[in-house]
């Protein structure tokens, strides 16, 4: 789907431009330029070297303003100079459009190379954006502390009493080995807090994530010895039927997108930013 979309705007703009020839050479070779500032006559030699065209400097001027009107280049007006787009999916559908549609390369080739590099950014964004909302519990837990919280942002039936943290760090590891990473670590005193994170927005948590949790929970009590470990669980996305019952049998605490920005308001802080747009619109169950 997003191929085809972005085949169908570029194909389209391209059409309405027919520059010399050489409008859909111009843009592969702007996208695959390196650095911000695109450099026409370094774009001019590779257009001889790869097309035998000669073409002058103000042909690929011409061509580029033309381009900036379709928001396939950036136009700096005052400075009289072009830039890539900012989309990273669009420059990297370029890179692989102009080595089939331009270069004639091998169709299925190219288009794996596309979706390899675009399951691995999709990924680097989730654990980002996972990142972002363990950052905004902890500034929570520290904007409330010896504070009471309503119940019913944690999905408790009573308010929530904060504790004073002796610290409260991210992504803290308790020795080598998987699971040993805790996404959200509390200390205060006798009472620990842990905290997960899972930012999918239509994808439900189930039971086995917050089993994982558990046991991070179970491992901070052997290592730092508290008398009690509280844990949390935030999904951007929220959890089954069977998961929120299963929490609610192990007095986990666990927050959906529109508990979390409760807390933020209640505590005085600002809201997790609005929805991205690469998050997956599929719904389904984290194994």
């Amino acid at each position: 789907f997003i191929w085809a979309e972005l085949a169908d705007q570029v194909e389209k703009w391209i059409a309405r431009i027919n520059e010399h020839g050489i409008t859909k050479w111009i843009l592969y070779l702007s996208a695959l330029e390196e650095g911000e500032r695109l450099d026409l006559d370094r774009i001019r030699t590779a257009l001889w070297e790869k097309e035998r065209k000669r073409v002058s400097r103000e042909q690929i001027f011409e061509v580029l303003v033309k381009l900036s009107r379709g928001d396939l280049v950036e136009y700096m007006e005052l400075g009289g100079w072009f830039r890539k787009v900012k989309d990273p999916i669009l420059l990297e559908f370029l890179k692989i459009w102009g080595r089939i549609d331009v270069e004639g390369r091998n169709d299925e080739d190219a288009r794996s190379d596309l979706r390899l590099k675009y399951l691995r950014m999709k990924r680097q964004f989730s654990e980002l954006t996972g990142y972002l909302a363990e950052v905004y519990m902890a500034q929570i837990l520290l904007s409330a502390q010896r504070k009471t919280l309503p119940g019913k942002y944690f999905h408790q039936e009573n308010d929530v009493e904060i504790p004073w943290f002796s610290y409260v760090r991210l992504r803290e590891r308790f020795g080598i080995g998987p699971d040993r990473e805790v996404d959200l670590h509390g200390a205060a005193g006798l009472e620990h807090w842990v905290a997960e994170s899972k930012w999918q927005r239509d994808r439900l948590v189930g039971i086995p994530p917050i089993e994982k949790l558990l046991e991070k929970a179970a491992m901070v009590k052997k290592e730092c010895d508290p008398d009690f470990v509280r844990a949390w669980f935030f999904s951007h996305g929220g959890f089954t039927e069977e998961a929120e019952g299963f929490m609610q049998e192990k007095d986990v605490f666990w927050s959906t997108r529109e508990d979390l920005d409760g807390l933020l308001d209640h505590v005085g802080l600002r809201r997790l930013p609005s929805d991205f747009l690469w998050a997956n619109n599929t719904s389904e169950v984290s194994p």
